[in-house]
């Protein structure tokens, strides 16, 4: 990494916007803006069954993360391959909420189909 691990751990702790890149069966790749968390080794955000996003990573779970911080025009990108969590995400899912939306960490109200995606990343590089 060409940045040091304390500008690596504020961006990733911060509140900021992943993009997600996964590979679709034909055309360019999905992208897709998530809410993330990182604990050090593993990303997770959430999607739903329903969505393509979900569809693209059981075909293929080869997925690209990349977190921007545009005012200090620094960014993070991560690689390798996604593992889907479809049971007991709850606990996993409560900490995207309590970064993103406090408020709302007493009633989740989270649908039936939604699923964790986790990447612990094979490559993490960074950028100005």
């Amino acid at each position: 990494m060409s940045e040091s691990e304390d500008d690596v751990k504020q961006l990733l702790a911060g509140t900021n916007h992943a993009v997600v890149g996964v590979n679709r069966a034909t055309g360019p790749p999905q992208l897709t803006v998530v809410w993330f968390l990182w604990d050090g080794e593993t990303f997770r955000f959430s999607t739903t069954r329903s969505r393509a996003k979900y569809l693209n990573l059981k075909r293929d779970p080869s997925i690209s993360l990349l977190i921007d911080d545009f005012e200090k025009n620094f960014y993070v990108v991560a690689y390798g391959r996604a593992r889907l969590i479809e049971e007991g995400h709850d606990a996993l899912a409560r900490p995207l909420l309590e970064k993103y939306l406090p408020e709302r960490t007493t009633d989740p109200q989270w649908t039936a189909d939604r699923v964790i995606v986790e990447l612990r990343p094979d490559r993490l590089i960074t950028g100005r």
